[in-house]
């Protein structure tokens, strides 16, 4: 280029476009939701869930473990109204 002349102006000669982030198809929040919450953490296996009821405190007891891998993931305790 020469700079002798100030007013040229630079050309695009060429356009290059990337694309860093991969293409990820969006599901809806509430399938996510459920899913994360019905499945086991560790190996994706369905989560098996026991109730106990206490009608004298008002209280359910919520255990959720995978038969695949053995491990209890969930542990809760819940009021009745």
């Amino acid at each position: 280029m020469d700079t002798s002349d100030k007013n040229t102006k630079t050309k695009t000669t060429s356009n290059l476009e990337v694309n860093l982030v991969p293409k990820i198809e969006k599901r809806a929040w509430r399938e996510e939701t459920l899913a994360d919450h019905f499945h086991c953490i560790l190996c994706g296996s369905p989560l098996h869930f026991r109730h106990k009821t206490d009608f004298i405190k008002q209280t359910v007891a919520e255990i959720a473990h995978c038969p695949s891998c053995g491990v209890k993931n969930r542990d809760g305790l819940h009021s009745l109204q």
